[in-house]
């Protein structure tokens, strides 16, 4: 294949539901080693757009268009089924969002590696496919990778895990690796180490990566051209420096702003809510929330520009303020330090003393002992109104075990939480006053009440007019649409689910709210409002605030003092301020020292 010419050339892409195209008549390519990331939020094709390079789409939905890899006589589009089998998993790889829904349970991690090797026929037998696959591991830097691939998926980390799930995709040495979200969920330090497997595996072997992310800063230091979508169209594309530093269409200029979580400012939140399919303009798709719209916008914009990969699709582009302009810069929140300095000698709502947790493990033999785990070691914690407070940390540091102590939903092993001076647990006239938002939303939602019921539940009189408006205001203040409380959890995105579930929390107007990463699912826009509702709570109402995140610019922006756990201890704490400027602890170090950061 000459340097010049596309290993994947999407045309005229088309994806069809039958009520609404999904996807609209989109183009792109991507070169040999060339890493092209597309950027969006929830509902703008992205996933749809790999699903269906890979012959992967939903029996309802339609495709149209053609999807060509180089040295590939037939159309991707319209191959059969057998046809397809020998291009997934040898010509391009695919790496998915959720490991453990992409790891067979039941088999074996290193069984699964093995499984695309002896499909292909690229290993002559089973020993040398195993070995292959240990040595997979090992240069996947997964320790111990002989005892990893006879391992069971839920034997492993979620870091282990996705390590596994990478190299199921590079088994075969693919020409192009696919990667949907490929570090959701995990903590900065492992999204770190899985990112330079990604880039340098790919670097070294020549592999052309499509990389789908809603985490800009990711993206900026991963890929050499970025696609942005919205609306199942591609709205601008062009090299990631350019897109990034220098964006032209309103939307990509919006992403940016909202992505901005500069401390003491506000996030700029776009306005208005993503459109369902059927009900996008006719014209740009983007009009109904842009602020340059005018009537022009009502025709569809064909995307111009001097070279076929750096075009954008907006009718005003020449026109638009340099990037950025005063609209689309950090708001200085001028109420931040009169906050910070009123939450210092607030009421105490909620104080911790020695809080530990212990659990038992499995007895060693017959007549052998228990061993005991320590899950939390001695925490102290004092909680004021108008206390925003972070816990940060990996995986199995004892964040969720703190949190399920301070909401009353396990007993500590020693010590204890007192609640509004009380020690007699938060259903102890605590009631409303104390409300949780869970990581997981569909666990924690009532699959058979309506979205306006589940919000309208913790409320004193539910079907009141009061609770009508309560609900109606929250919908709206978590960026959903009047129409979407009519509907049930399982209709609904888990970024959607995850609103549902904060605003249901915030229902009661409770003294004190404990959350469990509850932006981690929702695009960067959602979540400058959503993150701006939690702080105005917390600055109006003097709701106390203690949140878990493994996103450190969440924390940075939204509390005032942090708490560091590694493996059930409390190894740093402080302001922000003073643990963002000068970390003491090398894990502290660590961690910041991991965040993703925007390149250009």
């Amino acid at each position: 294949m000459s340097p010049g010419e596309p290993l994947l050339e999407v045309t005229n892409l088309t994806v069809d539901s039958g009520s609404a195209q999904l996807v609209r008549g989109i183009g792109f390519t991507v070169a040999r080693g060339e890493r092209v990331g597309v950027i969006g939020e929830s509902g703008s094709g992205k996933s749809l757009t790999a699903l269906a390079c890979l012959g992967l789409l939903d029996d309802g939905l339609r495709p149209g268009g053609s999807v060509r890899l180089a040295g590939v006589e037939f159309d991707l589009l319209g191959a059969s089924d057998r046809q397809l089998s020998a291009i997934r998993g040898k010509r391009i790889g695919m790496v998915f969002q959720e490991p453990m829904t992409a790891l067979n349970p039941v088999q074996k991690v290193g069984s699964q590696i093995t499984e695309g090797m002896r499909l292909h026929g690229t290993r002559p037998t089973r020993r040398v496919a195993d070995e292959a696959a240990v040595e997979l591991l090992d240069r996947l830097r997964l320790p111990a990778p002989r005892q990893a691939a006879r391992s069971f998926p839920h034997q492993l980390s979620g870091g282990q895990r996705q390590r596994g799930v990478l190299g199921i995709a590079l088994s075969n040495d693919p020409d192009l690796l696919i990667c949907d979200e490929p570090t959701t969920a995990l903590d900065v330090t492992v999204q770190k180490e899985i990112i330079d497997l990604i880039v340098g595996d790919c670097e070294e072997r020549g592999t052309a990566v499509l990389f789908i992310s809603h985490d800009l800063a990711l993206v900026s230091s991963v890929c050499h051209r970025v696609l942005v979508m919205y609306g199942g169209r591609i709205v601008e594309s062009g090299p990631a420096d350019r897109v990034l530093s220098a964006p032209k269409h309103p939307y990509t200029r919006a992403l940016l702003a909202a992505c901005d979580l500069t401390p003491g400012s506000r996030a700029r939140a776009i306005p208005g809510v993503v459109p369902a399919p059927k009900d996008l303009p006719a014209g740009c798709g983007f009009s109904n929330r842009c602020a340059y719209a005018d009537e022009q916008c009502a025709a569809p914009p064909e995307p111009t520009g001097e070279k076929p990969d750096d075009t954008v699709a907006c009718w005003h582009h020449d026109a638009l303020p340099s990037w950025p302009s005063a609209a689309e810069s950090p708001d200085r929140d001028r109420t931040e330090p009169a906050h910070r300095g009123k939450a210092v000698d607030s009421e105490l709502l909620l104080s911790t003393q020695g809080l530990t947790r212990r659990y038992q493990g499995r007895r060693t033999g017959l007549f052998g002992k228990r061993p005991t785990f320590r899950a939390l070691e001695p925490i102290d914690l004092d909680l004021r109104a108008g206390h925003r407070v972070g816990v940060v940390g990996e995986s199995g540091a004892g964040k969720s075990t703190l949190l399920r102590l301070l909401a009353g939903l396990d007993r500590p092993s020693d010590g204890g939480v007192r609640y509004f001076g009380r020690a007699d647990g938060p259903g102890g006239g605590a009631g409303s006053r104390l409300q949780v938002v869970f990581q997981d939303p569909m666990g924690s939602l009532d699959p058979r009440l309506r979205v306006r019921e589940i919000i309208a539940e913790p409320l004193p009189a539910r079907r009141s007019a009061a609770a009508r408006e309560r609900v109606s205001e929250l919908l709206t203040a978590v960026g959903l649409p009047e129409e979407a409380g009519e509907r049930y959890p399982h209709q609904l995105s888990g970024g959607q689910r995850q609103r549902i579930a904060i605003a249901r929390a915030l229902a009661p107007r409770p003294a004190v709210l404990l959350a469990d990463e509850p932006v981690s699912a929702l695009d960067v826009s959602v979540r400058a409002e959503v993150l701006d509702l939690l702080r105005t709570a917390t600055t109006e109402r003097d709701m106390a605030l203690c949140v878990i995140s493994h996103d450190l610019g969440v924390i940075r922006y939204l509390c005032d003092t942090v708490l560091v756990l590694r493996d059930g201890k409390l190894v740093e704490s402080g302001t922000v301020e003073s643990v963002w400027e000068a970390p003491r602890h090398p894990y502290t170090k660590q961690l910041l020292g991991a965040v993703p950061r925007m390149r250009y």
